[in-house]
């Protein structure tokens, strides 16, 4: 146990340092009454129920390789868990730390722009199709979790390290801290949140064509925003999105390590900035952000990590 741990360092030392500052930042508001406790228990039990599932597509792709071994699957549950219940409790108080303040120039430069609203413009390509969008955008999490606990599940390589600790200081990095400079809710939200009817086309839209999910869930989401009551969907936050920033992740894990899988990854990219512009959540630029940061992301953990392998090729790893 004690050579796979040394061997896994390279992931294993940046992980856990960023979720210690988590930890830091999440005391420091709940020790002010700004942040609410995490569900860590839930979130841990949503980690190893994505490792399961990672594990069991595994033969697919991986068959007769070897994989990491079970200490450092099962520590990297508790991190992934621990760091996920902390990024969104942490989310959840921005609104009530930095009030909603770009909406507004966001929604007015984007439609002078464009000429229009953006969504406006792709429900006239891709109205037909919201409904199969609103399904699909929502397997979103699904997706990114395989992803995330097949790289986790693999032998160690700095390969896997760059891309694990990228994942990492991304949901702090680009999910809390330039979320807090951007704050903003997101065309879904406008309306309500400020008390006009800029993004009513939006709402009869969505409504027309069945999109109940993200229906739903963005009312779901309100409801504890107003209520101030934490709860498993809650936390409003648009600016960047995190969504296009893992979705890149997912694009640079391919290209480094999955050449023929770019293709896909490259599309599935492209389909979450759409369709989180036309289903609501996000602005364009959220989406543009979103993929900037975690290219900064990448680069900067691409030279931290290489100093914890120093004797290891980037790419010593076969691809998830």
């Amino acid at each position: 146990m004690r050579n796979s741990l040394a061997e896994e360092r390279g992931w294993l030392i940046p992980v856990a340092v960023l979720a210690s500052i988590e930890l830091a930042i999440w005391l420091a508001g709940w020790s002010a009454g700004a942040v609410p406790l995490p569900m860590t228990t839930t979130y841990i039990a949503v980690a190893a129920a994505a490792l399961a599932i990672a594990l069991g597509l595994r033969p697919l792709w991986r068959h007769g390789e070897p994989r990491a071994t079970w200490p450092v699957m099962i520590l990297g549950i508790v991190l992934v868990g621990l760091s996920a219940s902390l990024f969104m409790a942490l989310k959840f108080a921005i609104p009530s730390l930095v009030p909603f303040w770009l909406d507004a120039p966001l929604a007015a430069g984007e439609a002078g722009l464009f000429g229009t609203d953006p969504y406006q413009l792709l429900n006239t390509v891709f109205g037909r199709v919201t409904l199969v969008v609103d399904r699909a955008y929502a397997f979103w999490l699904p997706v990114q979790l395989v992803v995330l606990f097949s790289v986790l599940s693999a032998s160690p390589s700095q390969a896997k390290s760059r891309a694990l600790t990228a994942y990492a200081a991304a949901w702090l990095l680009i999910g809390i801290v330039t979320a807090a400079l951007m704050s903003s809710a997101g065309p879904i939200f406008f309306d309500r949140e400020f008390g006009v009817a800029r993004f009513a086309p939006l709402h009869q839209m969505l409504g027309s064509h069945g999109a109940s999910m993200v229906l739903s869930t963005s009312d779901a989401m309100w409801s504890a925003y107003t209520s101030g009551q934490y709860r498993l969907v809650a936390g409003i936050s648009a600016a960047p999105s995190m969504h296009v920033a893992i979705s890149m992740w997912i694009f640079l894990i391919a290209r480094q390590l999955a050449p023929r899988a770019v293709p896909l990854a490259a599309a599935y990219l492209a389909f979450i900035w759409i369709a989180s512009v036309q289903l609501g959540w996000h602005y364009v630029t959220d989406g543009l952000v979103g993929i900037a940061g975690m290219m900064a992301v990448w680069w900067l953990t691409g030279r931290t990590v290489s100093r914890l392998h120093p004797h290891s090729r980037p790419g010593s790893a076969p691809a998830p």
